[in-house]
């Protein structure tokens, strides 16, 4: 069912995990230690800890399949009840959010959620006795200025792309003017829309716009279902 913000938090794995960081997955707590500073020439062992609670805790041995039935599901689930949802990953450089998201390319096993949730939609799609149709859209945000990805002739840098602009209607409604909004008819059309989303972000890519680390994404799914 629909409900608020929930929070997860996924440790990337770490050849070295530092000894004051203590995990207690089944009660969604981090706990972080922090030895207090002591004047010269005194010794103070003591420690304080810092306890963090968060939805649910992901650890190191944690696969994408995890991260797809522990923070995804839930919120398709509700999307296809008519509930709008929203996913995304927060997190330094290098952190793994493109990876958790989006997924590795060396391995199929690594697909990330964005993947793995159009394959879930399209099975629940095929089992249901409702008629759905969905629609994608792909929004790249760099410095207050959005661009259309899903633009299929070839783009050599970001100006080249369609821009987006957020207007407000008199109802007090955002919406995206000018981003293009594709039919996918089925999973292989959606992975083909994401490919060419993608494609455009790292060829328009400029050393001032590094794609993992200066703009955001938005990967949007339009969901249309009749009885």
């Amino acid at each position: 069912m629909a409900s608020n913000i929930k929070v997860f938090l996924r440790v990337r794995p770490s050849a070295k995990p530092s000894p004051s960081v203590e995990l207690k997955s089944e009660q969604g707590i981090v706990n972080f230690e922090v030895e207090k500073p002591a004047p010269d020439g005194e010794v103070n062992n003591s420690k304080v800890t810092h306890p963090f609670r968060f939805e649910g805790i992901l650890p190191m041995t944690c696969s994408q399949e995890d991260v797809l039935n522990m923070v995804a599901k839930p919120v398709i689930d509700d999307v296809l009840k008519g509930v709008n949802g929203t996913i995304f990953a927060y997190g330094q450089t290098g952190s793994g959010k493109t990876f958790t998201i989006t997924g590795g390319a060396q391995r199929y096993e690594d697909r990330g959620l964005i993947p793995r949730t159009l394959a879930y939609m399209f099975q629940c799609f095929r089992k249901s006795d409702a008629q759905y149709k969905m629609f994608i859209s792909y929004l790249e945000i760099y410095q207050d200025q959005g661009y259309d990805l899903l633009r299929e002739d070839s783009a050599t840098k970001l100006e080249d792309l369609p821009k987006v602009n957020l207007r407000e209607d008199e109802d007090g409604h955002f919406h995206l003017r000018n981003l293009s909004v594709n039919t996918a008819g089925g999973e292989e059309d959606a992975l083909n829309l994401l490919f060419l989303g993608d494609t455009n972000r790292v060829v328009a890519e400029t050393p001032m716009n590094d794609a993992s680390t200066r703009s955001h994404c938005m990967f949007i799914i339009w969901v249309e279902s009749t009885p």
